[in-house]
């Protein structure tokens, strides 16, 4: 069980670690974070809205709230 709950509170420690980062992204260059986090301008709204609280809410998860995205990723040739 203690495996579990470590895996529980690392998730939920990087989904806060993705949305204060996410949120200084769009702070300094919206355009460019958009693209980069791959997320609409409404997402990128709510995002940049978000409040200390709601972030701790959201990032208690069991599921990681952000998708890797492999194809945006650049190419190693």
């Amino acid at each position: 069980m203690a495996k579990n709950s470590d895996s529980l509170q690392a998730i939920a420690a990087f989904n806060q670690s993705y949305l204060l980062l996410a949120q200084r992204m769009l702070k300094e260059n919206r355009e460019q974070a958009k693209r980069a986090l791959g997320v609409s301008d409404s997402m990128a709204t709510r995002i940049s809205s978000l409040t200390p609280a709601e972030i701790e809410v959201l990032s208690d998860s069991s599921e990681l709230i952000c998708q890797f995205r492999f194809d945006a990723a650049p190419s190693r040739a």
